[in-house]
């Protein structure tokens, strides 16, 4: 199989289906993205055998990191956090200058510990009016150039069917790729529910709750997507179960037709057997009568 990073980098590895891990190329992949204990890879199935890989970075360290990578303290050491503090900071007074220019209203909110995206919001979804203030803000970047107008449209009405941006949980350090991804995915399955009938099927309806709980597992809202989802399966399911029903009963049935015509063809073969035994005798009959018959008819008056 091929992975392929943000860049399009390509890796060759194989995958060993006997104890579900990557074997020859993964070690490469690994070096060459300094994967460290506790970092998120997400794996998008793009063609058969090929993977997208995104990479979130653990914005922790683990007690026991320095055992998996034996490497000096000081090549790991973390930048201070007044840096980081001042980088967040700056990236927020940009955002906050962007706003201001639409003359759209702000409310900060400072940042506390912690790794969800929602700590680096400046407004809350309560405050904002309408389509025209809703912007889509993930780990201080705004992605609305990154996603079509009728797409973000959509979005924002599933945010508010929910009074909340979907996102504002999602995990600190997301790449920007991956979360227009999900949003766009998210909005294609909202739409496949709405359109869902009776010949969808469960099985992939069942391919979308799969795909639902992965991006609940990043932090995006979509627990009443799944609810949803579950309970079109159920009526599918129990109103699949009458049909199974009628559809044994049908296969009963015809088989006790088939029953009945292997028996009818039997008494027709029988019939036909004796039909020819009735003409043969009358035809042994016929030859014995016709002299009697003879002698009798011309014997002197």
């Amino acid at each position: 199989m091929v992975l392929l990073d943000e860049n399009d980098r390509g890796y060759k590895t194989e995958y060993l289906v006997g104890s579900h891990t990557l074997s020859s190329g993964w070690k490469s992949f690994s070096i060459a993205h300094k994967l460290r204990e506790g970092d998120v890879l997400v794996f998008q199935l793009i063609e058969p055998c090929k993977f997208k890989i995104y990479i979130a970075k653990a914005t922790t360290t683990l007690p026991n990191q320095d055992h998996f990578h034996r490497e000096p303290v000081e090549a790991v050491k973390p930048e201070p956090e007044e840096e980081n503090t001042d980088n967040t900071g700056t990236r927020r007074d940009k955002y906050l200058e962007y706003r201001s220019k639409k003359k759209e209203k702000i409310i900060p909110i400072s940042k506390p510990n912690g790794i969800r995206s929602s700590e680096c919001s400046l407004v809350s979804f309560k405050d904002i009016k309408g389509f025209k203030d809703f912007s889509i803000y993930v780990d201080a970047r705004i992605l609305d150039s990154e996603i079509p107008t009728h797409c973000k449209a959509k979005y924002y009405e599933l945010c508010k069917s929910q009074n909340m941006f979907l996102h504002e949980n999602i995990v600190q350090g997301l790449n920007g790729k991956l979360a227009v991804e999900m949003i766009s995915e998210l909005i294609k399955i909202a739409d496949s529910i709405r359109a869902a009938d009776s010949k969808t099927g469960t099985d992939r309806m069942e391919g979308w709750d799969k795909t639902l709980k992965a991006f609940e597992d990043l932090g995006m809202v979509v627990g009443f997507l799944r609810v949803r989802i579950r309970k079109l399966i159920r009526v599918f399911r129990e109103y699949g179960a009458d049909i199974e029903l009628m559809r044994i009963e049908r296969d009963e049935a015809e088989e006790e037709r088939i029953a009945l015509n292997v028996k009818l063809w039997r008494v027709e073969n029988r019939i036909g057997q004796i039909d020819d035994e009735i003409d043969a005798l009358r035809s042994v009959k016929n030859e014995g009568v016709g002299p009697v018959f003879k002698k009798i008819a011309c014997a002197p008056w």
